[in-house]
């Protein structure tokens, strides 16, 4: 099948084009030609075969282009956190104008391909006074920037008479040690209820939606109950795969009222693994395979253990020293 890919070269896109190729679909990716993205093309391209389209989604013409022929789209191109929150204008243009001008250009075509919409949990706000698990059918109540957006961008796909299907991701993996943490990390109540999907499973996912009879439906995308824990228990895995040990709880956020809460929560997939089967990894597998990736860099990390702690710490605006 004639696919394209939007936001190919970013996390969740690098995976999902792997998982398309491995499939035999006829892929083309759509993506912004910055350099960190024609380094990742470069990379990919000597081991996989596909097609690249260089251009901007708030490019109607760009668009035009690139749906041409296409038998079915999947649209990860968007603006998220923290950046979304920090320029609230660019991520309206990118994530609501940018979707409209797709669904535009497919909607021209004399075929209409399946359109498949990558959207987040996000979506129903804070749910920590509820019993878990969130369902799809639960109701929406976005709260930012980026869930905003994401709500239009649902509504705008339902209502456009193309075949959709909108899957909504929980807290996705990295697959890099990061360099450096954003202070966001305190903001979070340790008590915090999570659910992880690692990036190549969100990969799996968006690839067996393509060819599935399934339409018109939306599917929460989490790692299950091997990836459901709490922050604190999230946040010392990842620790230890960094090579270091958990921080004070002092140091974090204590939830007091519905607001000190995230908008990630323990999802109910059971239907959506019976339907694109893409549940693979738990979240302690992700941990260990972050350890043999990184085993190395582990190492140089524990020789500066404390002075990394204590540089974290100083990030905090609840630890008292």
């Amino acid at each position: 099948m004639k696919v394209l890919l939007t936001g190919a070269f970013g996390n969740v896109g690098q995976n999902t084009l792997k998982q398309l190729i491995m499939r035999n679909h006829d892929v083309t990716c759509f993506d912004l030609p910055t350099s960190p993205n024609k380094k990742i093309c470069a990379k990919l391209s000597k081991k996989l075969q596909f097609k690249i389209i260089w251009g901007n989604i708030l490019n109607k013409k760009d668009l035009s282009e690139a749906v041409e022929g296409i038998e079915c789209i999947i649209h990860l191109a968007a603006i998220i956190p923290p950046l979304s929150e920090e320029k609230p204008e660019l991520a309206r243009k990118v994530n609501v104008d940018g979707s409209r001008n797709l669904i535009d250009a497919v909607k021209k075509l004399p075929n209409k391909p399946r359109f498949i919409l990558a959207s987040s949990e996000s979506v129903y706000g804070v749910t920590m006074h509820l019993k878990p698990s969130v369902r799809a059918d639960n109701p929406l109540d976005p709260s930012d920037n980026y869930s905003r957006s994401k709500v239009e961008c649902e509504k705008m796909l339902i209502e456009s008479g193309l075949p959709w299907m909108i899957l909504r991701l929980a807290a996705v993996s990295v697959e890099k040690i990061p360099r450096k943490f954003d202070s966001l990390l305190f903001e979070m109540p340790l008590d915090q209820r999570i659910e992880f999907v690692s990036s190549n499973d969100c990969g799996i996912a968006f690839a067996n939606a393509v060819m599935i009879n399934e339409i018109n439906k939306i599917f929460l995308i989490g790692g299950g109950e091997g990836c459901q824990l709490l922050e604190r228990d999230f946040l010392k895995g990842l620790f230890d795969a960094f090579g270091l040990k958990m921080l004070p709880e002092k140091a974090f956020k204590v939830a007091k009222k519905k607001e000190d809460w995230f908008y990630i929560d323990w999802m109910d997939t059971k239907e959506s693994q019976e339907v694109l089967h893409f549940q693979t990894m738990t979240f302690q597998q992700y941990i260990n395979k972050m350890k043999h990736d990184y085993r190395i860099r582990r190492l140089g990390v524990k020789i500066i253990a404390p002075l990394a702690k204590l540089a974290l710490l100083r990030m905090s605006p609840y630890f008292k020293f």
